[in-house]
Protein backbone atom coordinates (compact mmCIF):
# COMPACT_ATOMS: atom_id res chain seq x y z
CA UNK A 1 0.00 0.00 0.00
CA UNK A 2 1.50 3.30 -0.74
CA UNK A 3 1.11 5.77 1.43
CA UNK A 4 -0.11 10.18 0.67
CA UNK A 5 -0.98 12.98 2.53
CA UNK A 6 -3.57 13.81 0.04
CA UNK A 7 -5.25 11.34 -3.00
CA UNK A 8 -7.55 13.82 -5.24
CA UNK A 9 -9.98 10.96 -7.41
CA UNK A 10 -10.48 12.46 -10.42
CA UNK A 11 -8.03 13.99 -13.15
CA UNK A 12 -11.19 16.97 -14.47
CA UNK A 13 -11.35 20.16 -14.14
CA UNK A 14 -12.07 20.72 -10.09
CA UNK A 15 -9.21 17.57 -8.93
CA UNK A 16 -6.81 19.64 -11.72
CA UNK A 17 -7.28 22.44 -10.23
CA UNK A 18 -7.01 21.23 -6.57
CA UNK A 19 -3.54 19.66 -7.41
CA UNK A 20 -2.54 22.77 -8.89
CA UNK A 21 -3.37 24.52 -5.90
CA UNK A 22 -1.82 22.28 -3.48
CA UNK A 23 1.09 23.18 -1.86
CA UNK A 24 4.19 20.96 -2.48
CA UNK A 25 4.50 20.58 0.91
CA UNK A 26 1.97 17.93 0.55
CA UNK A 27 3.02 14.43 -1.02
CA UNK A 28 -0.26 14.10 -3.12
CA UNK A 29 -1.25 11.65 -5.90
CA UNK A 30 -4.00 12.18 -8.20
CA UNK A 31 -6.01 9.18 -9.38
CA UNK A 32 -7.32 8.76 -13.09
CA UNK A 33 -9.70 6.53 -14.79
CA UNK A 34 -9.13 7.59 -18.16
CA UNK A 35 -5.64 7.34 -19.89
CA UNK A 36 -6.37 11.24 -20.34
CA UNK A 37 -6.31 13.89 -17.99
CA UNK A 38 -9.07 16.50 -18.48
CA UNK A 39 -11.17 14.78 -21.83
CA UNK A 40 -14.13 17.03 -20.52
CA UNK A 41 -12.31 20.14 -20.27
CA UNK A 42 -11.22 19.05 -24.15
CA UNK A 43 -14.74 18.49 -25.25
CA UNK A 44 -15.89 21.73 -23.70
CA UNK A 45 -17.68 24.07 -26.68
CA UNK A 46 -16.02 21.60 -29.19
CA UNK A 47 -12.85 21.86 -28.51
CA UNK A 48 -13.14 25.38 -27.18
CA UNK A 49 -12.79 26.34 -23.52
CA UNK A 50 -14.77 28.94 -21.77
CA UNK A 51 -12.87 29.53 -18.51
CA UNK A 52 -15.43 31.32 -16.58
CA UNK A 53 -17.81 34.29 -17.00
CA UNK A 54 -18.02 38.02 -15.50
CA UNK A 55 -21.97 36.69 -14.48
CA UNK A 56 -20.14 34.20 -12.17
CA UNK A 57 -20.05 35.48 -8.21
CA UNK A 58 -16.03 34.38 -7.74
CA UNK A 59 -15.21 34.57 -11.55
CA UNK A 60 -12.12 36.46 -10.25
CA UNK A 61 -10.90 33.38 -8.17
CA UNK A 62 -10.68 31.97 -11.22
CA UNK A 63 -8.89 34.35 -13.78
CA UNK A 64 -6.33 35.05 -10.43
CA UNK A 65 -5.52 30.99 -10.62
CA UNK A 66 -5.13 31.00 -14.58
CA UNK A 67 -2.99 34.28 -14.55
CA UNK A 68 -0.34 32.76 -11.87
CA UNK A 69 -0.20 30.12 -14.62
CA UNK A 70 0.89 32.14 -16.98
CA UNK A 71 -2.19 31.57 -19.30
CA UNK A 72 -3.17 35.08 -20.97
CA UNK A 73 -6.89 35.00 -21.53
CA UNK A 74 -9.22 37.62 -22.84
CA UNK A 75 -13.24 38.01 -22.80
CA UNK A 76 -16.01 37.68 -25.69
CA UNK A 77 -19.36 40.52 -25.47
CA UNK A 78 -21.36 38.28 -23.43
CA UNK A 79 -18.53 37.90 -20.62
CA UNK A 80 -17.20 34.40 -21.38
CA UNK A 81 -13.36 34.36 -20.86
CA UNK A 82 -10.81 32.24 -22.82
CA UNK A 83 -7.37 31.38 -23.28
CA UNK A 84 -5.77 33.19 -26.48
CA UNK A 85 -5.31 30.08 -27.62
CA UNK A 86 -8.35 29.25 -27.43
CA UNK A 87 -7.87 25.68 -27.27
CA UNK A 88 -9.37 23.72 -24.37
CA UNK A 89 -6.51 20.91 -24.47
CA UNK A 90 -3.94 23.96 -23.85
CA UNK A 91 -5.51 24.56 -20.48
CA UNK A 92 -5.22 21.11 -19.72
CA UNK A 93 -1.69 21.13 -20.62
CA UNK A 94 -0.90 24.35 -18.75
CA UNK A 95 -2.85 22.35 -15.81
CA UNK A 96 -1.11 19.49 -16.10
CA UNK A 97 2.48 20.79 -16.33
CA UNK A 98 1.62 22.55 -13.41
CA UNK A 99 0.60 19.78 -11.28
CA UNK A 100 3.81 18.04 -12.43
CA UNK A 101 6.10 21.04 -11.18
CA UNK A 102 4.05 20.91 -8.05
CA UNK A 103 5.03 17.02 -7.39
CA UNK A 104 2.20 15.64 -7.99
CA UNK A 105 1.97 12.05 -8.97
CA UNK A 106 -0.34 11.05 -11.28
CA UNK A 107 -1.57 7.77 -11.76
CA UNK A 108 -3.75 7.08 -15.27
CA UNK A 109 -5.95 4.19 -15.90
CA UNK A 110 -6.71 4.07 -12.11
CA UNK A 111 -10.09 3.65 -11.42
CA UNK A 112 -11.59 3.96 -8.08
CA UNK A 113 -13.87 1.23 -6.55
CA UNK A 114 -13.93 1.91 -3.06
CA UNK A 115 -13.13 4.01 -0.19
CA UNK A 116 -13.06 3.43 3.54
CA UNK A 117 -12.72 5.36 6.13
CA UNK A 118 -9.84 4.22 8.97
CA UNK A 119 -8.97 5.72 12.38
CA UNK A 120 -5.83 7.78 10.16
CA UNK A 121 -7.38 8.55 7.57
CA UNK A 122 -8.73 6.92 4.32
CA UNK A 123 -7.66 3.26 2.45
CA UNK A 124 -8.51 4.00 -1.45
CA UNK A 125 -8.90 0.28 -3.35
CA UNK A 126 -8.66 0.97 -7.26
CA UNK A 127 -8.35 -2.22 -8.44
CA UNK A 128 -5.41 -4.53 -7.48
CA UNK A 129 -4.11 -1.31 -6.09
CA UNK A 130 -4.61 0.05 -2.48
CA UNK A 131 -3.92 3.44 -1.39
CA UNK A 132 -3.65 5.50 1.90
CA UNK A 133 -4.08 9.16 2.44
CA UNK A 134 -4.96 11.49 5.05
CA UNK A 135 -7.32 13.34 2.83
CA UNK A 136 -9.57 12.64 0.05
CA UNK A 137 -10.80 14.86 -2.57
CA UNK A 138 -13.23 13.15 -4.47
CA UNK A 139 -13.69 15.03 -7.87
CA UNK A 140 -15.27 12.44 -9.41
CA UNK A 141 -17.60 14.50 -11.76
CA UNK A 142 -21.37 14.19 -12.96
CA UNK A 143 -23.06 11.66 -15.20
CA UNK A 144 -23.00 13.61 -18.51
CA UNK A 145 -21.35 12.89 -21.16
CA UNK A 146 -20.52 9.34 -20.22
CA UNK A 147 -18.06 8.67 -23.42
CA UNK A 148 -15.32 11.02 -21.75
CA UNK A 149 -15.72 9.00 -18.58
CA UNK A 150 -17.98 10.33 -16.50
CA UNK A 151 -20.43 7.76 -15.14
CA UNK A 152 -21.41 8.40 -11.90
CA UNK A 153 -18.99 6.67 -9.89
CA UNK A 154 -18.12 9.52 -7.42
CA UNK A 155 -21.94 9.41 -6.44
CA UNK A 156 -21.52 5.55 -5.21
CA UNK A 157 -18.48 6.23 -3.61
CA UNK A 158 -19.92 9.51 -1.32
CA UNK A 159 -22.84 7.21 -0.09
CA UNK A 160 -20.76 4.75 0.75
CA UNK A 161 -19.28 7.28 3.55
CA UNK A 162 -22.75 8.23 4.98
CA UNK A 163 -23.71 11.47 2.20
CA UNK A 164 -26.73 11.35 0.32
CA UNK A 165 -27.41 12.54 -3.44
CA UNK A 166 -30.54 14.79 -4.22
CA UNK A 167 -32.31 13.30 -7.63
CA UNK A 168 -29.68 13.40 -10.47
CA UNK A 169 -31.04 14.16 -14.09
CA UNK A 170 -29.36 15.30 -17.19
CA UNK A 171 -29.68 18.77 -18.20
CA UNK A 172 -27.93 21.38 -20.83
CA UNK A 173 -28.94 19.03 -23.57
CA UNK A 174 -31.47 18.63 -26.62
CA UNK A 175 -35.41 18.73 -26.18
CA UNK A 176 -37.57 16.07 -27.45
CA UNK A 177 -40.75 17.72 -28.61
CA UNK A 178 -41.77 14.89 -31.27
CA UNK A 179 -41.76 13.97 -34.88
CA UNK A 180 -40.04 17.12 -36.38
CA UNK A 181 -37.89 15.10 -39.53
CA UNK A 182 -38.83 17.25 -42.14
CA UNK A 183 -37.05 20.08 -40.15
CA UNK A 184 -34.15 18.07 -39.29
CA UNK A 185 -30.66 20.43 -39.90
CA UNK A 186 -32.14 23.47 -40.33
CA UNK A 187 -31.31 26.80 -37.65
CA UNK A 188 -33.53 29.87 -36.64
CA UNK A 189 -32.96 32.64 -34.53
CA UNK A 190 -35.57 33.15 -31.77
CA UNK A 191 -37.20 32.89 -28.10
CA UNK A 192 -37.94 29.83 -26.99
CA UNK A 193 -40.36 30.14 -23.56
CA UNK A 194 -40.77 26.86 -21.38
CA UNK A 195 -44.14 26.68 -19.36
CA UNK A 196 -45.26 23.95 -16.64
CA UNK A 197 -49.25 24.09 -17.84
CA UNK A 198 -49.88 27.66 -17.92
CA UNK A 199 -47.04 29.00 -15.84
CA UNK A 200 -43.81 30.46 -17.74
CA UNK A 201 -40.51 28.90 -16.24
CA UNK A 202 -38.04 30.54 -17.87
CA UNK A 203 -37.18 31.96 -21.58
CA UNK A 204 -34.01 32.34 -23.60
CA UNK A 205 -33.20 34.17 -27.22
CA UNK A 206 -30.63 32.71 -29.21
CA UNK A 207 -30.17 29.93 -32.58
CA UNK A 208 -32.32 26.80 -31.96
CA UNK A 209 -31.21 24.43 -33.96
CA UNK A 210 -33.74 21.68 -35.33
CA UNK A 211 -33.60 17.33 -35.32
CA UNK A 212 -35.60 14.97 -36.53
CA UNK A 213 -37.09 14.82 -33.10
CA UNK A 214 -36.89 17.88 -31.03
CA UNK A 215 -34.95 20.94 -30.94
CA UNK A 216 -31.52 21.70 -29.39
CA UNK A 217 -29.47 24.86 -29.42
CA UNK A 218 -27.76 27.13 -26.36
CA UNK A 219 -31.11 29.08 -25.88
CA UNK A 220 -32.80 25.53 -25.66
CA UNK A 221 -30.06 23.30 -23.41
CA UNK A 222 -30.33 26.16 -20.44
CA UNK A 223 -34.30 25.47 -20.65
CA UNK A 224 -33.78 21.85 -19.58
CA UNK A 225 -32.79 23.13 -15.94
CA UNK A 226 -36.14 23.49 -15.19
CA UNK A 227 -37.63 20.55 -16.63
CA UNK A 228 -38.30 17.80 -13.66
CA UNK A 229 -39.86 14.83 -12.52
CA UNK A 230 -41.72 15.89 -9.81
CA UNK A 231 -41.37 13.43 -6.95
CA UNK A 232 -43.74 10.85 -6.64
CA UNK A 233 -45.21 11.25 -10.16
CA UNK A 234 -44.47 9.00 -12.99
CA UNK A 235 -41.97 10.79 -15.35
CA UNK A 236 -44.31 10.76 -18.56
CA UNK A 237 -47.00 12.34 -16.38
CA UNK A 238 -44.79 15.06 -15.01
CA UNK A 239 -43.58 15.76 -18.69
CA UNK A 240 -47.20 16.22 -19.90
CA UNK A 241 -47.46 19.33 -17.57
CA UNK A 242 -44.48 21.23 -19.74
CA UNK A 243 -44.81 23.04 -23.31
CA UNK A 244 -42.98 25.07 -25.57
CA UNK A 245 -43.71 28.24 -27.51
CA UNK A 246 -41.17 29.65 -29.76
CA UNK A 247 -41.57 33.35 -31.42
CA UNK A 248 -39.87 32.53 -34.32
CA UNK A 249 -39.85 36.21 -35.61
CA UNK A 250 -38.54 38.20 -31.90
CA UNK A 251 -37.30 41.06 -33.94
CA UNK A 252 -41.25 41.49 -35.57
CA UNK A 253 -44.04 42.75 -33.58
CA UNK A 254 -47.60 40.55 -33.39
CA UNK A 255 -48.98 43.70 -35.47
CA UNK A 256 -45.86 43.60 -38.24
CA UNK A 257 -46.68 40.38 -38.69
CA UNK A 258 -50.87 40.71 -39.70
CA UNK A 259 -49.39 43.17 -42.37
CA UNK A 260 -48.01 40.05 -44.09
CA UNK A 261 -49.55 37.19 -46.51
CA UNK A 262 -46.92 34.17 -45.57
CA UNK A 263 -44.48 33.48 -42.92
CA UNK A 264 -41.69 32.79 -45.76
CA UNK A 265 -38.78 35.62 -45.84
CA UNK A 266 -38.45 35.55 -42.33
CA UNK A 267 -38.63 31.92 -42.15
CA UNK A 268 -37.01 29.49 -44.22
CA UNK A 269 -38.95 27.79 -46.57
CA UNK A 270 -39.04 24.31 -45.04
CA UNK A 271 -39.70 26.19 -41.65
CA UNK A 272 -42.76 28.59 -43.39
CA UNK A 273 -44.07 25.36 -44.60
CA UNK A 274 -44.83 24.07 -40.66
CA UNK A 275 -44.78 27.41 -39.27
CA UNK A 276 -47.79 29.40 -40.24
CA UNK A 277 -48.28 33.49 -40.12
CA UNK A 278 -50.58 33.01 -37.15
CA UNK A 279 -48.25 30.58 -34.94
CA UNK A 280 -44.99 32.79 -35.94
CA UNK A 281 -45.01 34.62 -32.44
CA UNK A 282 -45.91 31.65 -30.52
CA UNK A 283 -45.78 27.93 -32.06
CA UNK A 284 -46.50 25.49 -29.29
CA UNK A 285 -44.12 22.40 -29.22
CA UNK A 286 -45.54 19.64 -26.67
CA UNK A 287 -41.89 18.34 -24.11
CA UNK A 288 -41.75 14.74 -24.78
CA UNK A 289 -38.70 14.42 -22.91
CA UNK A 290 -34.93 15.44 -23.06
CA UNK A 291 -31.80 13.71 -24.53
CA UNK A 292 -30.18 11.20 -22.08
CA UNK A 293 -26.78 11.30 -20.78
CA UNK A 294 -24.82 10.63 -23.42
CA UNK A 295 -26.07 13.76 -25.07
CA UNK A 296 -26.25 16.20 -21.69
CA UNK A 297 -23.31 18.54 -21.14
CA UNK A 298 -24.07 18.46 -17.19
CA UNK A 299 -25.51 17.00 -14.56
CA UNK A 300 -28.40 18.10 -12.20
CA UNK A 301 -28.70 17.24 -8.46
CA UNK A 302 -25.91 15.52 -6.74
CA UNK A 303 -24.67 15.75 -3.06
CA UNK A 304 -26.25 17.28 -0.55
CA UNK A 305 -25.32 20.65 -0.17
CA UNK A 306 -25.75 20.97 3.44
CA UNK A 307 -23.48 18.15 4.06
CA UNK A 308 -20.72 20.00 2.94
CA UNK A 309 -18.96 23.63 4.32
CA UNK A 310 -18.77 25.54 0.82
CA UNK A 311 -16.47 27.77 2.26
CA UNK A 312 -13.66 24.75 2.82
CA UNK A 313 -15.54 21.80 0.74
CA UNK A 314 -14.65 19.77 3.59
CA UNK A 315 -17.98 16.92 4.37
CA UNK A 316 -19.98 17.68 7.36
CA UNK A 317 -19.70 14.34 7.81
CA UNK A 318 -16.64 12.83 7.32
CA UNK A 319 -13.31 14.75 8.93
CA UNK A 320 -10.78 14.97 5.89
CA UNK A 321 -13.01 14.45 2.69
CA UNK A 322 -13.27 16.77 0.13
CA UNK A 323 -16.41 16.82 -2.19
CA UNK A 324 -16.09 19.32 -5.87
CA UNK A 325 -16.72 20.14 -9.03
CA UNK A 326 -19.83 18.34 -10.14
CA UNK A 327 -20.53 15.72 -7.93
CA UNK A 328 -22.12 18.68 -5.89
CA UNK A 329 -25.95 19.49 -6.31
CA UNK A 330 -24.77 22.50 -7.62
CA UNK A 331 -25.37 23.72 -11.71
CA UNK A 332 -25.60 26.40 -14.41
CA UNK A 333 -26.30 27.50 -17.43
CA UNK A 334 -23.95 27.01 -20.64
CA UNK A 335 -21.32 29.81 -20.75
CA UNK A 336 -18.29 29.11 -17.94
CA UNK A 337 -20.74 28.80 -15.21
CA UNK A 338 -20.22 24.57 -14.80
CA UNK A 339 -16.87 25.16 -15.16
CA UNK A 340 -16.20 27.97 -12.93
CA UNK A 341 -17.86 26.06 -9.97
CA UNK A 342 -15.24 23.27 -11.14
CA UNK A 343 -12.41 25.42 -10.52
CA UNK A 344 -14.00 27.34 -7.55
CA UNK A 345 -14.44 24.21 -5.45
CA UNK A 346 -11.23 22.40 -6.37
CA UNK A 347 -9.56 25.62 -5.10
CA UNK A 348 -11.17 26.49 -2.08
CA UNK A 349 -10.62 22.39 -1.19
CA UNK A 350 -6.65 23.28 -1.75
CA UNK A 351 -6.62 26.43 -0.13
CA UNK A 352 -8.24 24.97 3.25
CA UNK A 353 -5.08 22.21 3.11
CA UNK A 354 -3.08 24.61 2.54
CA UNK A 355 -3.67 26.96 5.29
CA UNK A 356 -4.26 23.84 7.94
CA UNK A 357 -0.85 22.68 6.68
CA UNK A 358 0.23 26.56 8.10
CA UNK A 359 -0.74 26.06 11.13
CA UNK A 360 0.65 22.93 12.07
CA UNK A 361 4.16 23.90 11.13
CA UNK A 362 3.35 26.69 13.58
Amino acid sequence: MRNYDVCIIGGGASGLAAAVSLSSHFHTVLLEKNRILGRKIMATGGGRCNITNTACAHCDLTLEFFKSLGMELYHDSEGRYYPYSNQARDVVRVLEDAAEKKGVEVILDCGVTKIQKKSEGFRIVAGKSSFSAKTVILACGGKAAPALGTTGDGYGLARSLGHETTTIYPILTGIECGDLKDLKGVRARGTVRLFREEKLLAEETGEIQFTEDGISGICVMNLTMYITAEKGMPVRKSLQRYHLELDLAPDFSQAEMQQRATSFGILSYALSRRVSLEEIKGWKLPVCGVKGWKNAQCTAGGIRLDEVDLATMESRLVPGLYLTGELLDIQGKCGGFNLQNAWETGIRAAEHLNAIAKIEVK
